[in-house]
């Protein structure tokens, strides 16, 4: 039988239809600050396959470096430099079969590291993220699969979202928006919460702080 000639929208959603869903198998961070994550092997090897089938190659074909900001950190430890990076990456889809026909994305994202890989994480996560929404990958448990336990358990955890500690990256993410805006961190940590570093906020007191920043101009 003959195989019928696809564009890369048919060929784009054969692979989502197919797609298997992918597990948070990678654990980012250390203790309580930990969580679950997709790792980028995961996402790759699911989609690999299906690409090769389908005859469809995907690629980063521009990135621009939004932001490069280095900051210093002090917690009981000392001080700690720190890269904070945020990258605009353009990913294309083409249809091997006609190179000419392609669907573009766009995604950005974040990095921040000791050292200077922070633009290598932003490009590490916006690559992940391209593939993830283009292709509609599902991550994680279905709660679809038991409405009712995932129910009782998002009931159970809901007091304490916003009670809980903000990841790690998180943390980071947040100082470094506070001295691009032009504040004194730890002064206004003090004053606002009677806290000092930004790892001991809440999640609502990172959407507070989040929401605030977001209505001030950076510092020139």
């Amino acid at each position: 039988m003959e195989v019928k000639e696809m564009n890369i929208f048919e060929k784009m959603l054969n692979i989502t239809n197919e797609i298997a869903n992918v597990n948070k198998n990678l654990t980012v961070g250390e203790g309580k600050s930990s969580y679950k994550a997709v790792g980028e092997a995961d996402i790759l090897k699911a989609v690999k396959e299906l690409e090769f089938k389908y005859r469809v190659y995907s690629y980063p074909t521009n990135r621009e470096v939004i932001e490069s900001t280095m900051y210093t950190t002090t917690n009981n430890y000392g001080e700690k430099n720190n890269i904070f990076s945020r990258i605009k990456t353009t990913y294309r889809f083409v249809n091997i079969d006609k190179p000419d026909e392609y669907i573009e994305t766009i995604t950005f994202a974040e990095g921040i590291d000791t050292q200077d890989k922070g633009s290598g994480k932003a490009m590490t996560y916006s690559d992940k993220y391209a593939l993830m929404k283009s292709y509609k990958i599902i991550t994680g448990e279905d709660p679809d699969q038991n409405p009712s336990e995932a129910g009782y358990k998002r009931q159970q955890t809901a007091a304490k979202t916003t009670n809980s500690k903000i990841t790690e990256v998180e943390a980071k993410s947040i100082y470094a928006l506070m001295i691009r805006k032009g504040l004194d961190v730890e002064t206004a940590l003090e004053r606002n919460y009677g806290i000092t570093y930004t790892t001991d906020l809440t999640k609502e007191q990172y959407i507070a702080i989040l929401n605030k920043c977001n209505t001030m101009p950076d510092k020139k």
